[in-house]
């Protein structure tokens, strides 16, 4: 049975802050809002669904960020989730 999706973990969210300081050269950035969508790379393997979640940034007292990031994260195990730049 796979885990439904609620909501970002506070572990998922540093990781896109740390992202985001590291592309942005700031040391304050955090998330402002999201988007999620479902996927299913193995059709036949529905216990394989991936969260694909964009995150919105901001810093400095709300100044929105050049960059997003993306968050990749498997439901099966949310300890292996990958962050990028958009």
């Amino acid at each position: 049975m796979m885990k439904e999706f609620k909501g970002l973990l506070r572990s998922e969210i540093k990781k896109a802050e740390r992202l985001a300081n590291k592309a942005t050269g700031t040391d304050n950035c955090r998330i402002t809002g999201y988007s999620w969508k479902e996927e299913h790379p193995i059709d036949f393997a529905p216990e394989c669904t991936f969260i694909e979640v964009r995150c919105e940034i901001c810093h400095d007292y709300e100044e929105r960020a050049d960059v997003d990031i993306i968050l990749n994260i498997p439901m099966f195990d949310r300890r292996m989730t990958k962050a990028s730049i958009a």
